[in-house]
């Protein structure tokens, strides 16, 4: 089909001009046809050949309020085999001109980006600065994407990021997706709704199925298998506003073209379901040793009500929620097969495809590919070659997940010839620190891309568990997918750089410059990475789920600070290089916590009371700066991230519920002494000083005490008594407190001062 120009695209003209030709058509005919085609859930228009206009006008409207009308929007003529987008100038007006609905989105970032020197977070909270008067485009620009999907999220971002989010938050969202050009994000909000729906169906009472779901904080991993029930049961309430929310998310996903990942059976099956099957075979999972109480049940491919389970859910899904004939299964993730034989994980892959496909004729299986990196030693070749031929050619995508440590497609033959996306992960669970390997990143995607062997590669993305700190990072992936020059990252950095201070500041770039070299070359964020101060107290070695990264030169980044203070007034005060002042600036004080606790070591093991005392007020007078910086900038707010939880609160939930969701996941992630403690820690203000921070002075008030009176340290001990304040401050109600009200760059100035001349301490 051609593609319709902005002029040409009025529905009626393009009908009157149709039926002008087609003069005599018997009535019963025209009927006929008109009831024998079939009946798209949603109307709005995507895909290629269909542009949706008013999605983008709104897009404008939403960036750039009363500038709409400088803009020009067309469709792109012609029969490109990409998505393709045009740029450039029109009697004082910008063109944006596409033949798709994201090309036209992606147009509008390429102008904002690189014309007026701004960009647009993917947080609400973050403004967004437009100039008065927009600059021209003296030469067209013209961009294609060379890869078919662009897929983004995980199921954990919808926990670790999402979980308090409400529409305005989404909208926002959806817009710096639009605005990045993904087509094919993860969508599994409102998911318990429709299961509501089909555990009824097979007979269980509502009491059953809202303890079956976890609390809210634990969705994900109840979604995936992992867990039952844990902090459970669900309220109604909640339940009800993800279902209304989800059909917003898809109803503004779609109308960009996106096509968005719907969730599908893959086993996970409540306990509760041999009360009235009880010859059903159900294999325990485990519960991340959060309790045999909140085990996890798999329900075996074999048994007849596997596949009426599947097929009701994909009826009820799309009766609620439509369908783009792409749907998400994850059987074993992170999880031991009850088989490891290759047959028994063909028949698992046959089942769920099948169920799904009985319901869909054009069903397609995202499978992401995480659990194949995470567990390659049982994971052989012929065991996912099994669960993957399993699938009809071509209706199963795998996720390579983690490519930036791990290229799984390089040990598999290219998944066996199945369709496959490059994935950068890029964040585990919301930690907070600078890691981003932009240079290796750019490197591999080059090779594979060059590697005759690659197989069928059909896309990037991303399978971030949270969003973290490093935004450009996916940024920069995702305009890699339409502009090769975007691999010479010196120079894509320094168009960054623009937009962060709004104008060509020389030093930001060459700060920035100096970043990708130092921190942002090969500093892959792995789990738990995080920070000393983050980090269940101890003197040596790491904590759990709390490590540091790779080391790199901390006094260079101490550099890069001092230099980046020394930017002009214009980018001084712009909010985004504010934003990004106060990171570097939170980075480097969180680097010297490390040396200056092994300096309290040091004092210890010389039985030096004084040094002792004098580097531990040191250590918490530096949390406690760290908690003034990242307060200056909302999306690091532990008060925001209660605020949102109690949001929620209604007559079905104990008063407290929401907030203690809010707390555990980012704390102890489980129960008391929950081996998964600090698995999502995050330098939030708030956080820090209220629970980073005194679990630091517990542990020097603790080791003071035995030093006075001559008595060993016991970390043992001191980790289990550190436990229970820890879920005591899950437990009590949290005390807000006041925002810090210095601006980020002029406190950047004071904390750099005040800690200058610590710096040499750093390792």
């Amino acid at each position: 089909m051609g593609h319709r120009t902005a002029n040409s695209g009025n529905k009626n003209i393009r009908t009157s001009t149709v039926m002008s030709k087609i003069k005599y058509i018997p009535v019963t005919l025209i009927l006929l046809l008109l009831f024998s085609l079939p009946k798209p859930a949603f109307s709005a228009p995507r895909g290629k050949d269909q542009i949706n206009i008013q999605a983008i006008k709104g897009l404008i409207e939403r960036v750039s309020p009363n500038h709409l009308h400088d803009f020009i929007i067309e469709g792109l003529p012609g029969h490109e085999k990409q998505e393709t987008f045009e740029l450039e100038s029109r009697n004082g007006k910008i063109v944006l001109r596409g033949n798709s609905t994201l090309a036209l989105a992606k147009a509008f970032n390429y102008y904002l980006n690189n014309y007026c020197h701004t960009s647009v977070s993917w947080y609400l909270a973050e403004p967004i600065e437009v100039p008065a008067l927009l600059p021209p485009v003296n030469n067209p620009v013209r961009e294609s994407c060379r890869f078919q999907k662009r897929f983004f999220l995980n199921y954990c971002t919808f926990g670790y990021t999402m979980l308090w989010w409400r529409w305005d938050d989404w909208q926002r969202f959806i817009d710096w997706m639009a605005l990045n050009g993904i087509n094919m994000p993860l969508a599994i909000t409102g998911e318990e709704y429709i299961w509501e729906k089909v555990w009824e169906k097979f007979g269980l009472t509502d009491a059953q199925i809202r303890a079956f779901f976890t609390g809210p904080a634990h969705l994900p991993w109840n979604r995936m298998g992992n867990i039952d029930g844990w902090m459970g049961p669900l309220p109604q309430s909640f339940i009800d506003n993800q279902f209304e929310l989800q059909k917003k998310i898809l109803a503004s996903e779609r109308s960009f073209g996106m096509t968005p990942v719907l969730p599908a059976f893959s086993g996970h099956t409540p306990k509760a379901i041999e009360d009235k099957y009880p010859k059903v075979k159900l294999t325990n999972m485990g519960s991340y040793s959060v309790g045999q109480q909140y085990d996890a049940y798999f329900m075996d491919p074999m048994e007849p009500l596997f596949r009426k389970i599947q097929e009701t859910f994909i009826r009820e899904q799309t009766k609620y929620y439509g369908t783009d004939h792409l749907y998400g299964a994850d059987p074993f993730n992170e999880m031991t097969p009850p088989s490891w034989k290759p047959e028994y994980l063909a028949s698992v892959s046959r089942a769920i495809y099948n169920g799904i496909a009985a319901v869909d004729s054009n069903a397609v299986w995202v499978q992401m590919g995480w659990t194949f990196y995470y567990d390659r030693k049982h994971w052989t070749n012929p065991r996912l070659e099994a669960m993957i031929k399993a699938v009809p050619k071509n209706r199963m995508i795998i996720l390579d997940y983690f490519c930036e440590k791990k290229e799984v497609w390089r040990m598999t033959h290219a998944f066996f010839g199945a369709p496959y996306i490059w994935c950068y992960l890029g964040n585990f669970g919301g930690g907070t620190q600078m890691a981003a390997p932009m240079l290796q990143v750019a490197k591999l995607l080059r090779t594979t891309e060059a590697d005759t062997s690659k197989g069928q590669m059909m896309g990037i993305g991303s399978t971030l568990e949270g969003f973290g700190v490093n935004r450009f990072m996916f940024e920069w992936l995702f305009d890699y997918a339409w502009d090769t020059a975007a691999a010479n990252t010196s120079q894509w950095i320094s168009r960054y750089a623009d937009s962060r201070t709004g104008h060509a500041d020389p030093v930001a770039e060459d700060a920035w410059r100096r970043l990708v070299k130092l921190t942002y070359n090969d500093q892959i964020s792995g789990v738990g990475l995080g920070n000393t101060i983050e980090m269940q107290p101890r003197f040596e070695g790491k904590d759990h789920y709390t490590r540091l990264g790779d080391p790199y030169d901390y006094g260079k980044l101490a550099d890069i600070f001092a230099e980046m203070l020394h930017a002009d007034s214009t980018s001084l005060t712009n909010p985004r290089y504010q934003y990004d002042l106060a990171m570097v600036c939170r980075q480097v004080l969180a680097n010297l916590a490390l040396s200056i606790r092994n300096k309290t070591y040091e004092a210890y093991k010389q039985d030096d009371i004084k040094a002792f005392n004098r580097y531990s007020a040191l250590f918490l007078d530096l949390a406690t700066d760290v908690n003034r910086i990242v307060s200056t900038q909302p999306e690091f707010s532990f008060d925001d991230w209660i605020k949102a939880a109690r949001s929620f609160q209604a007559p079905d939930a104990p008063a407290s519920y929401f907030e203690k969701n809010a707390k555990v996941l980012v704390t102890t992630w489980g129960q008391q002494g929950n081996y998964l403690i600090d698995y999502a820690a995050r330098d939030f203000s708030g956080l820090i000083d209220n629970y980073y921070r005194k679990r630091w002075e517990i542990f020097f008030d603790t080791v003071r005490k035995d030093m006075q009176h001559s008595v060993p340290f016991d970390q043992t001990k001191f980790d289990k008594n550190i436990a229970a304040f820890e879920w005591h401050f899950c437990m009590a109600p949290y005390q807000f407190h006041q925002r810090e009200k210095v601006p980020a760059n002029l406190l950047a100035q004071e904390l750099y001062e005040k800690w200058k001349k610590y710096f040499g301490l750093m390792q």
